[in-house]
């Protein structure tokens, strides 16, 4: 069993990217800290493939060659293993991750349903994961503060804290 992510990102830009980065800089007091932030569409594929290579073979066909996770008219995709190692970068600055799942959201059954049945894939898809993922850049010295800083951004709690998930009923990963 190999797990593959796609995520799966806008070709013109996000407004509601550039819309919450507004209002966590303007609205929130990140603007020192908030570098960028972006979303895409994330999906987490369990397939059925004795190699990475396989794996990633079978999920660059999903994604090109059937229509439930992207138009090539108006997306652009990447694959990669499921691992969640931080992004590094060289100028002090800390990348976090932010999935936001719904875990009522029955899109992702139907979409596996639709893989197995009608578009011929069987048992080669095992599970999907649907969600939204956020990336956050921070000026930060420290990979733990920019984790906390990534915590308050996400988790809504209060009007002034949190802005990217409702925890009454999402689900979030941090790393």
């Amino acid at each position: 069993m190999q797990q593959i992510e796609l995520l799966v990102n806008l070709k013109i830009p996000d407004v509601t990217a550039l819309t919450a980065a507004g209002a966590l800089r303007r609205r929130m007091g990140y603007a020192e800290s908030l570098k960028s932030l972006t979303r895409a569409d994330y999906y987490r594929f369990e397939l059925d493939a004795d190699s990475e290579e396989q794996a990633f073979a079978l999920a660059g066909e999903l994604a090109e060659k059937t229509n439930v996770f992207v138009n090539p008219n108006k997306h652009v995709f990447e694959l990669r293993p499921s691992s969640h190692e931080p992004k590094q970068s060289d100028d002090g600055t800390q990348f976090v991750q932010v999935l936001i799942t719904d875990p009522t959201d029955g899109s992702a059954e139907g979409a596996l349903s639709a893989l197995q049945g009608r578009l011929g894939f069987g048992d080669a898809v095992q599970g999907l994961l649907k969600g939204v993922i956020w990336t956050l850049e921070f000026a930060t010295d420290s990979r733990e503060e920019a984790l906390e800083l990534a915590r308050n951004v996400a988790v809504t709690e209060t009007r002034e804290q949190g802005l990217l998930m409702n925890p009454h009923f999402q689900e979030c990963e941090i790393w």
